[in-house]
């Protein structure tokens, strides 16, 4: 790609990209002098996670410095987008492979972008797919292996839909409702992280985006709990997503293990269509108003009544001391008084 005259013989950075890709692609290119003295300014701090170190002004002099760059240019050039369900360096592992492909035919070397490191994030918004989940952090060794998965696919006889057999319409479109409300969400929390302010519909609530962001923790860690086989009936987003078999939102333990060991309270030990199934319901929860238009389409106005009882419902599918509710109830002590007062509904029992 062509230098841009704004970074004085360095490579533009892609929209969206992580200061880290950049970095590395940055390693391959013509003018490597720069991003070498840059790497050997983080190896020098020991920085093992080069993307949030911008927020550090005095690594941020550094590096600015080392790229021959402003401290301002190189700020705004890599935005975080929060703090939040960031993943830990080691299990950003999430991509679009659209978007690494797109690449790869702009004639870039593929790259990985910031938004792919956070666990609420798992729709691609420009392509609306489900993020793929792999085993490595380089965007080029992403994509070449995900064109190898999809290259053994075409290989397995089970994989083909014999002749005649129609796909279920029913679950293709919920898991395209789901989608639909989880990149709502996404925007919806972009947006409040950008403006520094939260708003629900036309409702602005007094509480700054952090203190919002401790009240849907608490709420995802019900929505994300696991069930106990054989007591307990399948996971209301296994009954989504219509998964029979084993997966993350199980657990051995008996009803008398309490309530703790079975709530989800870290969203990165599920699979990346289970997170996006979560954060779909976390927008319906807040009762944002696109993602409860979505969930309700084809069954009639959306109500708070249906909402509250299917919150409910979360609740009770089991015998456990201390209960959900009473769980739930202990952290919303935490909550600033405007949040427990916008979010009572959650509350009632």
């Amino acid at each position: 790609m062509r230098s841009n005259a704004h970074y004085r013989g360095l490579i533009k950075p892609v929209a969206g990209e992580a200061f880290s890709a950049w970095l590395g692609r940055g390693l391959h290119a013509h003018n490597s002098a720069p991003y070498r003295r840059a790497c050997g300014c983080l190896e020098r701090r020991g920085i093992e996670d080069a993307d949030r170190c911008l927020a550090d002004n005095t690594v941020l002099k550094e590096l600015a410095m080392a790229l021959g760059l402003t401290d301002e240019s190189l700020r705004r050039s890599f935005p975080l987008p929060g703090d939040w369900l960031q993943a830990p360096p080691a299990k950003r592992a999430q991509f679009c492979e659209n978007c690494l492909l797109d690449d790869f035919r702009n004639g870039l070397r593929p790259t990985l972008r910031i938004t792919w490191f956070y666990w609420w994030f798992s729709v691609c918004p420009v392509h609306g797919c489900l993020l793929h989940a792999g085993a490595s952090i380089s965007a080029a060794e992403a994509l070449c292996s995900f064109i190898q998965f999809r290259s053994s696919l075409k290989t397995l006889p089970w994989v083909e839909i014999p002749p005649g057999k129609r796909r279920d319409k029913t679950r293709l479109a919920t898991i395209d409702k789901l989608m639909l409300m989880a990149r709502r969400f996404q925007y919806w929390y972009l947006a409040s992280v950008n403006h520094g302010t939260v708003s629900i519909g036309n409702v602005e609530i007094a509480a700054s985006v952090a203190e919002v962001e401790l009240v849907m923790a608490d709420i995802l860690a019900l929505i994300g709990k696991k069930r106990s086989y054989p007591f307990d009936q399948r996971s209301y987003i296994a009954q989504l997503l219509d998964i029979k078999s084993w997966c993350s939102l199980r657990s051995n333990l008996s009803p008398d293990a309490g309530c703790e060991p079975f709530l989800c309270l870290d969203v990165g030990e599920h699979d990346p269509e289970i997170r996006m199934a979560m954060f779909a319901l976390l927008g319906l929860f807040l009762k944002l108003p696109q993602c409860t238009r979505i969930w309700y389409l084809g069954r009639g106005e959306p109500s708070d009544r249906r909402i509250n009882e299917l919150w409910l419902s979360f609740f009770y599918d089991a015998v456990r001391v201390p209960s959900y509710l009473t769980w739930f109830r202990q952290r919303s002590e935490s909550w600033c008084a405007p949040l427990r007062a916008h979010f009572r509904y959650l509350l009632e029992g």
